[in-house]
C-alpha cells in the first residue's frame, strides 16, 4: 500500500471516528434537552394548577368576606332598628316614667342576645355590664332617665364595635390554658390575638361557642405580626395581606 493510500485511509478512519463521537454527543444532547423540556413542562403545567388554585381560594375568600360583610350590615341594620324601636316606645310612654322600664328591659334583652351571637371580644365584662344595668333599672336603683342613658350607651358602644379596629388585652383560652394576650380586631368580623410568647392565631366560631386557632405557618405569623405592628403604630387603614380569619356567624 502507497504511502497515499495509507494517509487517505487513516484520514478517512479519523473522519469517521469524529463523526460517529459527535453523533453520540447529539444524540446525548437531545436527549438531554428532550428531558429538560419535559421537565419544564411538568414545571409549568404545576405552577399554571397552582395559580388556578390560588384564584379558586382567593374566590372563596372573596365570597366569604362579602357574606360577613352583608351580614355584619344586617346586624348594624337590626341594632339601628332596635334604637330607633326604642326610641319611638320611649317617645309614648315620656308622658309617664315608669313606662320607661319594661321598655328599658326589653332593649337590654335585645342587646344582650346581640352580644351572645357577636365576637368574642371582652364579651363576659360586656355581659356583666349590662347585667348590672339590668338589675340597677329592676332594683329602681337608678332613675329611669338614668336607666335610659345607660342603655343608651351600651347601644352606641355595640355599634361603634363594628367600624372600629384597634388594639386591646384580654384574656384566651389558648391550648386549655388561660392566656392574657393582645388582640387586634378589625370591627366584628376578624380578631387576631399575640401572646407574650409571640404565639400568634386568630378566633374562630365552633358551634355555639368560640375557639383560638393558633398560626404554625412561618408567613402567616409574620403577617399577623406585621398587622400588630402597624396597629402598635396607630395605623388602622391600609392594605393588609392577613390570613383568613373571617367570623362566619350562623343564621338565627
Amino acid at each position: 500500500m502507497s504511502k497515499t493510500t495509507l494517509s487517505l485511509a487513516l484520514v478517512t478512519l479519523l473522519t469517521t471516528s469524529t463523526l460517529c463521537a459527535n453523533s453520540v454527543n447529539l444524540a446525548e444532547s437531545l436527549m438531554k434537552l428532550r428531558a429538560d423540556v419535559e421537565q419544564l413542562d411538568t414545571s409549568i403545567s404545576e405552577e399554571k394548577e397552582s395559580y388556578r388554585s390560588s384564584i379558586k381560594s382567593l374566590l372563596r375568600q372573596k365570597d366569604d368576606l362579602e357574606a360577613v360583610i352583608a351580614k355584619e350590615e344586617l346586624r348594624i341594620k337590626q341594632i339601628e332598628q332596635e334604637l330607633s324601636k326604642v326610641r319611638k316606645e320611649i317617645v309614648d310612654a315620656s308622658k309617664s316614667t315608669e313606662g320607661l322600664k319594661p321598655i328599658l328591659l326589653y332593649a337590654i334583652t335585645l342587646l344582650n342576645k346581640n352580644i351572645q351571637d357577636s365576637i368574642d371580644f371582652k364579651k363576659s365584662e360586656r355581659l356583666e355590664d349590662l347585667k348590672n344595668i339590668k338589675t340597677q333599672i329592676e332594683q329602681d336603683l337608678v332613675s329611669p332617665q338614668k336607666g335610659l342613658a345607660l342603655v343608651w350607651n351600651a347601644y352606641t358602644d355595640a355599634l361603634r364595635m363594628t367600624k372600629e379596629n384597634g388594639l386591646f388585652k384580654q384574656t384566651i383560652t389558648l391550648n386549655g390554658q388561660e392566656r392574657l394576650a393582645e388582640v387586634a380586631r378589625v370591627g366584628t368580623v376578624m380578631m387576631y390575638f399575640k401572646t407574650p410568647n409571640d404565639e400568634v392565631g386568630y378566633v374562630v366560631k365552633e358551634g355555639n361557642g368560640w375557639g383560638y386557632k393558633e398560626v404554625i405557618n412561618k408567613e402567616q405569623k409574620e403577617q399577623i405580626l406585621a398587622l400588630f405592628d402597624a396597629f402598635k403604630k396607630q395605623i388602622r387603614t391600609g392594605y393588609f395581606t392577613l390570613p383568613n380569619a373571617l367570623v362566619m356567624m350562623e343564621n338565627k
